[in-house]
């Protein structure tokens, strides 16, 4: 079996996936939802009307979104790199010849993919309101972000967030192999994390506190998020692939 068949596979698999499908539509349809009272209020405001009703609203709502998204960013991609674990479909998948090798590389870059086209599918709706009813202020808004970024190293903060998803994708998957998709892993998981951010906080703030300046105190803690970022690809990389070479599955 090619690697792009083996591709194809998990994504039709997990585009079938009903349950998170519809998890997925029910935190689209959320989002508009929240995105729209937010744009109602904002007019409420600017017409002097009373925005009391809507904010009693919008607050629970954004703060449970904000939860849900959370949990849904960590235990959605949880799930679709255990699943063959539980459904015994891994063993099959060897058996018939596909290199384990093979399999994890296309297994992390499926879940990868998906979960990107999940975000998207998401945050499009709220990303169209505002488009539509704030079109002038939301191209100002991302000018200024934009002309920010360049200032002050921007395209080291978006490397240091792409190679960063990355990474936890990897320690992500990592824990999965380890614990055989256990759903108790996720709270490993959330042990390493936690744990890994502790140690580079603490650096950074050494490397601040030596700097003596702010500004070249952030950039060097970029390029420190960067570096480590990095390494834990290595790492967990290297020994989920050797992990999952040597699984007695």
């Amino acid at each position: 079996m090619t690697v792009s068949n083996i591709f194809k596979m998990e994504m039709y698999r997990n585009f079938r996936d009903r349950a998170y499908l519809i998890v997925i539509s029910i935190l689209t349809v959320s989002f508009a939802i929240a995105a729209s009272l937010g744009i109602a209020m904002i007019f409420q405001a600017k017409s002097g009307h009373e925005t009391a009703p809507l904010i009693f609203l919008e607050g629970p709502l954004v703060f449970a979104l904000f939860i849900a998204f959370a949990a849904f960013s960590i235990i959605y991609p949880w799930h679709l790199m255990s699943t063959d674990y539980n459904n015994k479909v891994l063993s099959l998948v060897v058996a018939s010849g596909v290199k384990r090798s093979r399999y994890y590389f296309v297994k992390l870059l499926a879940t990868i993919v998906t979960n990107l086209l999940a975000y998207f599918v998401i945050g499009v709706i709220p990303v169209v309101l505002l488009l539509g009813f704030f079109h002038q202020e939301f191209i100002d808004f991302v000018q200024t972000m934009i002309h920010g970024f360049t200032a002050n190293q921007g395209w080291l903060l978006l490397l240091n967030l792409l190679v960063s998803s990355i990474a936890t994708m990897v320690i992500l998957y990592f824990v999965v192999i380890l614990t055989r998709g256990k759903f108790w892993g996720v709270f490993v998981f959330l042990g390493i994390r936690l744990g890994l951010g502790v140690v580079v906080s603490s650096i950074g703030l050494s490397i601040a506190s030596v700097s003596g300046s702010l500004t070249s105190g952030l950039l060097g803690n970029h390029w420190l998020d960067f570096a480590v970022s990095l390494i834990e690809i290595i790492i967990f990389g290297f020994a989920g692939l050797l992990m999952l070479k040597k699984q007695d599955l």
